[in-house]
């Protein structure tokens, strides 16, 4: 198992040790796994979408096997992951006899990962963080280097809307199957959305998985700002001198989450997969710095509409206040990330031409893979895109 990272000594005098209790549940604290239920030796999904298992080398997994691997993963070296996390996010000193019990909640079953959210109890207190299990090989070949990541851009200003990374792990269970993981950051009350139909009225709009309650259709200012969060975030992430940014991302894969308790959501990007440039050239002088940026905002402002119908559907092409909100959410990054040059960016951006708009929305079209799924969707829209494109650039430029 490698080494965790953040681990730091604690001081606090214990009271009386005793043995770490562990309980083991699905999405809520009514779905108890009992260690001798059915359900524990029963076959552990591969994927969200029950018809997409994919690649894996863990065919045959159960529950039980799921829910070993964590344990096993906190329990290591006297539960150290657990103890440098607490200290690290609380600056709480503890030690692994001060941990009373544990409870593993299996939260979803994502593209990449399996999350857990963990309760530990810890002197009559319960601190909460997420453990990401990576079974698949897409899933394992992205987890470490997405906790390199994570902790990297904890350190710059997006790292607000960021998840810490407490510490990574791999397992090797009985059946010799390799099990990667990470403690991260928790986010209490934020939830995973996507595109869905009302049935109130037919249309298409945000729908909030709300983990325990019906779930919430946004209003149109609401779905404005959410997709305004998300370019702002992205925005801020994005450094304009190198190209380096977040890419890729995926509504469908649920990479942004929602708070909706307060007058307006707030937004997180829990997880950053991989970070580098989309592009290189030798020679960057500032038109090759705007150039860069525009694309940037295209191709931002396209991938932002799409998602899969309800998380696991059909692709579908989200509407106008997609448009909006992402200008808004770049102009909005750029003030906070590079003073001064969102004016030079804005000056730039007024003076694109619909047939510019067209042409790169055309480029970015390009970009994508020939059998993406997506790209069909990008195509039957790409013309009307450009249009509306422009006409928000104009507006926010006006």
């Amino acid at each position: 198992m490698h080494s965790e990272r953040n681990v730091v000594s604690s001081e606090l005098k214990p009271e009386v040790s005793l043995p770490v209790t562990f309980r083991y549940f699905l999405s809520s604290p009514s779905e108890v796994v009992e260690e001798d239920s059915s359900l524990w030796c029963s076959a552990f999904p591969l994927s969200r979408n029950p018809q997409e298992t994919g690649e894996n080398d863990t065919a045959g997994l159960t529950y039980g096997d799921y829910f070993e691997a964590v344990r096993k993963f906190l329990e290591n070296r006297e539960f150290e992951v657990i103890v440098s996390a607490i200290f690290a996010s609380r600056q709480l000193p503890c030690k692994a006899r001060d941990i009373n019990a544990i409870d593993i909640f299996l939260v979803k079953h994502g593209q990449f990962y399996h999350p857990s959210r963990i309760e530990a109890r810890v002197r009559g207190r319960v601190f909460t963080f997420v453990v990401n299990v990576a079974l698949s090989f897409s899933g394992k070949s992205c987890i470490e280097r997405e906790f390199d990541l994570l902790n990297r851009l904890s350190l710059t200003p997006s790292g607000a809307y960021l998840p810490r990374g407490y510490g990574y792990g791999e397992v090797i269970l009985q059946k010799g199957w390799q099990v990667k993981l990470f403690l991260g950051e928790w986010f209490d009350d934020f939830h995973e959305f996507h595109i869905s139909k009302d049935p109130k009225d037919q249309q298409y709009k945000i729908r909030v998985w709300h983990a325990h309650t019906e779930p919430g259709f946004l209003t149109p200012d609401e779905t404005l700002e959410l997709y305004r969060q998300i370019a702002m975030i992205l925005t801020c992430c994005y450094n304009p001198e190198n190209f380096e940014q977040i890419f890729p991302w995926h509504h469908a894969a649920g990479d942004f989450i929602v708070n909706c308790s307060n007058d307006s959501p707030r937004i997180k990007l829990i997880t950053v997969r991989q970070y580098a440039a989309l592009f290189e050239t030798p020679d960057i002088d500032e038109i090759t710095l705007l150039e860069g940026m525009l694309f940037f905002l295209v191709n931002l402002s396209i991938r932002t509409r799409l998602d899969r119908l309800d998380g696991v559907g059909e692709v579908v092409w989200a509407g106008l206040p997609a448009v909006d909100g992402t200008v808004r959410g770049v102009m909005d990054g750029l003030s906070a990330k590079v003073p001064r040059w969102d004016l030079r960016f804005e000056e730039f951006f007024a003076s694109v031409s619909l047939l510019d708009m067209t042409e790169i929305c055309e480029a970015v079209a390009d970009s994508y893979h020939p059998l993406a799924p997506e790209l069909p969707v990008v195509r039957e829209h790409l013309t009307a895109h450009a249009a509306e494109m422009f006409a928000s650039l104009m507006a926010f430029s006006a």
